[in-house]
């Protein structure tokens, strides 16, 4: 039998909503008035004065049974498992993916029982959600679905047949406190690219490939089968990975300029390396693609380039790379839009916005 450990941070009075996160809580949470990232779940359960859970799983047998379960799946079983024992305390819950709110919508059906439940979903497009979905509609007992780009909206309304007062696109968030410009213009001399999921950096070092270019990439794992080092570019790379919010924010700030290469997806893969961008005012060259094309505006808050070109990519860098003036203008519109709309505060208020009217209904 699995060991559910039941996570509760800033516990609050009774029939109160309940916000579920697919990872476990973070060690040394951030304290108000230091210098790190602020956590959105947080920030939502302040507004809510609500609770926060997440689960780990134990080592027992049936804990490492549910835990291969969980990876083969990408679902939080135990989590929602342990949630759904304790729902009569809560006025509703928010599920912030749905890696948690899927298997909790499956034990609220087998037992029959129904509480208001908004859901932030990442991609709800994937093979294996199409076919969970038709063959078991759970979808339907979700209260209000929020989605991160426009392309996953119209997915849930013309695809999984979910109203459109249902579904809310609200754009994804930055800590534009924590990532802000320096107060001195500071440039250095390398391209900076960040992030792993749904990275096509075969492109980017193709790109780069005997330019002399310098180019620094923060990634947890880089190679695959599918990536290849090109001639003349291991004397320019710098591979980085588990580094701190506040090392990340030091490169950014350096950076001449930065590059989001992207595979062509439906969702916003790329967003937290692209808005963090953005909020630093640093000149951007992203991938377009129908996931991350609600956040940037061409020529005006950063360049889009095709998907899989490294010579048309190539040619935007250089176009950007000698014009101090062109990446400043890009940098101070790209702070500007993050200022105006897609920053932490704004996407709280509108998440809390809905789960108070699904408490509500």
């Amino acid at each position: 039998m699995a060991t559910i450990t039941l996570n509760r941070q800033a516990v609050s009075t009774a029939y109160a909503p309940l916000i579920m996160i697919s990872d476990p809580l973070r060690e040394g949470l951030p304290r108000p008035g230091t210098d790190t990232p602020r956590l959105d779940y947080l920030e939502i359960a302040r507004l809510l004065d609500g609770d926060v859970v997440s689960a780990e799983t134990g080592r027992s047998l049936g804990a490492r049974f549910m835990r291969r379960l969980e990876q083969y799946s990408r679902l939080n079983f135990t989590e929602a498992f342990g949630v759904a024992r304790e729902l009569d305390s809560y006025t509703a819950v928010l599920s912030t993916s749905e890696k948690v709110a899927i298997p909790l919508a499956a034990m609220l059906a087998a037992k029959g029982q129904r509480v208001p439940h908004v859901v932030i979903a990442h991609r709800l497009s994937s093979r294996f959600k199409q076919a969970l979905f038709s063959l078991w509609p759970l979808h339907r007992s979700f209260t209000h679905v929020v989605c991160l780009c426009r392309a996953q909206a119209e997915y849930a309304v013309q695809k999984m047949g979910l109203p459109e007062t249902a579904v809310t696109f609200i754009p994804d968030k930055v800590d534009h406190r924590f990532f802000r410009p320096p107060a001195a213009w500071i440039e250095g001399d390398y391209i900076l690219a960040v992030g792993q999921e749904r990275r096509d950096y075969q492109t980017l070092l193709q790109a780069v490939a005997g330019t002399g270019l310098k180019l620094v990439i923060v990634a947890s794992s880089l190679w695959s089968e599918n990536v290849a080092l090109p001639e003349n570019t291991a004397a320019q790379l710098t591979v980085l990975h588990n580094i701190s919010s506040q090392q990340l924010r030091k490169l950014y700030a350096r950076a001449r300029l930065v590059v989001t290469p992207l595979f062509d997806v439906p969702y916003a893969a790329g967003v937290n390396a692209v808005l963090e961008a953005m909020a630093m005012g640093k000149p951007l060259i992203v991938t377009r693609t129908s996931g991350i094309s609600d956040y940037v505006v061409d020529d005006v808050t950063g360049i889009y380039t095709p998907p899989e070109n490294p010579q048309a990519l190539r040619r935007r860098i250089f176009r950007l790379w000698p014009d101090v003036a062109y990446r400043r203008r890009l940098g101070l519109n790209a702070r500007l839009a993050v200022e105006d709309g897609m920053n932490l505060d704004s996407y709280t208020r509108r998440i809390t916005q809905l789960v108070l009217a699904a408490s509500a209904m």
